[in-house]
């Protein structure tokens, strides 16, 4: 009987262990869920420009801030790049680059003009905790050509009123982003 009540008290003792391993247990802490509501979106900009383009041209970059307002900026180097995060959702982000022929360029020249330029970007959705929420997209390209001195005037008026390099993205409040246009 008493082989018997101490096999009793162990089934009863492992029986106690293995419930309170369970979910219900009060003592045991909920693993929090990860918050995916989108609050914000995150964008890096990066242009790049030949040694051409920097030195014939003022290159303006006009970009969407936090806020949603255009600022602009001229590149001081043959790199401009920009990380902005939106103050809310929905929002706006965007780049484009424009040019204008500097004063005193010379077409006289009888090299090769090299008119190469790139672009990437890269944004993603944060929630409030600005962890990401969603996956990162990213793009990036080239173009380009290479002219005689002479036809880079002809170039400039060709971008006098049209971005040279250009992305727009519009994010809904779920988010979502859809491209759009500077022109």
């Amino acid at each position: 009987m008493k082989k018997l009540m101490m096999t009793l008290a162990a089934v009863l003792c492992c029986a106690t262990l293995f419930t309170s391993c369970g979910k219900n247990d009060p003592s045991q802490p909920d693993t929090p869920t990860r918050d995916t509501t989108p609050v914000s979106a995150v964008i890096d900009y990066k242009f790049t420009v030949s040694d051409d383009l920097f030195n014939a041209f003022t290159l303006t970059v006009e970009y969407y801030d936090a806020a949603g307002a255009v600022k602009a900026e001229t590149m001081t180097s043959k790199e401009w790049a920009k990380t902005v995060q939106t103050d809310k959702l929905p929002a706006t982000l965007g780049a484009c680059v424009k040019i204008q022929l500097k004063d005193g360029f010379d077409p006289t020249k009888e090299e090769v003009f090299s008119a190469k330029h790139s672009y990437y970007y890269a944004y993603y959705v944060v929630n409030k905790s600005n962890e990401k929420v969603s996956k990162t997209t990213s793009s990036s390209g080239d173009g380009g050509v290479d002219m005689k001195y002479e036809k880079v005037p002809t170039y400039a008026e060709r971008y006098l009123d049209k971005p040279l390099m250009k992305y727009l993205f519009n994010f809904a409040a779920d988010g979502t982003a859809t491209g759009g246009s500077w022109e």
